[in-house]
C-alpha cells in the first residue's frame, strides 16, 4: 500500500535564504542558468507541487531569468570587442632565441 507523502509547509525565504539563493544565481554559467530555468518552469508546471514551495520556486525562476539576461548581454558585449593587437617581437642572440609577446598601451592616446 502507497502513502500519501507527508507534506511539508514551508515558511517564506527570510533575507538570508534569498541572499543565499541569489549569491549562488549570480555564478551560474548561461548554460547552468538555462538548465535552472528549464527546470523551475517544470516545476511551477507540475500539479503536485505543494503550494508552500511555489513562491520560492518563483522566486528563484525570476532571479535566474533576470540573471540571464545581464550574462546574455555582457557576454554580446564582449564578443563584439575587437580583440586586442598583439606585437611579436623576436629577438636573437648568439645563445638563445626570445620571443617577447607585447600588448600595446592603452593609456597611448
Amino acid at each position: 500500500m502507497i502513502k500519501d507523502p507527508i507534506a511539508v509547509t514551508l515558511e517564506p525565504f527570510t533575507r538570508e535564504e534569498e541572499a543565499a539563493l541569489f549569491d549562488k544565481l549570480d555564478v551560474l554559467s548561461i548554460a547552468e542558468l538555462e538548465n535552472y530555468i528549464g527546470s523551475a518552469q517544470n516545476s511551477l508546471q507540475n500539479k503536485g507541487l505543494a503550494p508552500s514551495w511555489r513562491p520560492r520556486v518563483e522566486i528563484g525562476l525570476q532571479r535566474a531569468e533576470t540573471v540571464l539576461v545581464r550574462e546574455t548581454a555582457a557576454a554580446a558585449l564582449k564578443a563584439a570587442e575587437p580583440p586586442p593587437e598583439v606585437v611579436v617581437v623576436a629577438a636573437k642572440t648568439k645563445k638563445a632565441k626570445a620571443v617577447v609577446v607585447a600588448e600595446p598601451d592603452d593609456d597611448e592616446d
